[in-house]
């Protein structure tokens, strides 16, 4: 009887564990609830624990919205939604991450540096821009964005030259972190 109970125990635990794991999980096609194909309707359900900031109690995107703000309750904030339009049947296009717990498949979340991403994933590109270089990698809608201070002087404030990935220290880490389908 005990053996039974201890069992039941553990399968309970594995459900509950595995389901706040799919919570913070980054796949092809999800972030944690939202899929490609979520509607901004369909946000107030699936955060139904959370806080959305830019977003109206009548399950309607306020006019002009460009973007719409889940945090958890108690105040920690989660990510930030981008709609493709500004209507409540608008799909998701961007969302940037602000919590560490979102990981992608393998294992890369804000607190990665360069070289868990190098391991990780193949590089596309780098892009250079006015004070951050952005990473776009082949296996995943992700890109990561890193601050040009952790870059040598002579790359921090030249936004025309071409950066590789071995002028990136390993250790350097991530700015922001955002999926875009």
């Amino acid at each position: 009887m005990i053996k039974k109970f201890i069992t039941l125990l553990l399968i309970v635990f594995t459900i509950v564990a595995c389901s706040e794991d799919n919570r913070f999980s980054i796949t092809q096609d999800q972030i944690g609830p939202i899929t490609k194909t979520t509607t901004v309707s369909e946000l107030e359900t699936l955060f139904a624990n959370d806080s959305l900031v830019d977003y109206d109690t009548a399950n309607q995107i306020k006019p002009n919205v460009t973007s719409i703000t889940v945090f958890e309750k108690g105040g920690k904030k989660l990510m930030r939604i981008l709609p493709q339009e500004g209507d409540p049947s608008s799909t998701v296009q961007n969302v940037k991450i602000f919590d560490a717990r979102y990981k992608t498949e393998k294992g890369i979340g804000l607190s990665s540096t360069f070289k868990d991403i190098n391991n990780a994933y193949t590089i596309k590109k780098i892009e250079n821009l006015i004070d951050v270089i952005v990473i776009f990698v082949n296996e995943s809608d992700a890109y990561f964005t890193i601050d040009k201070k952790h870059l040598a002087s002579d790359l921090m404030f030249n936004t025309t030259a071409k950066i590789e990935k071995t002028q990136i220290p390993d250790n350097t880490p991530l700015k922001y972190f955002m999926v875009e389908w």
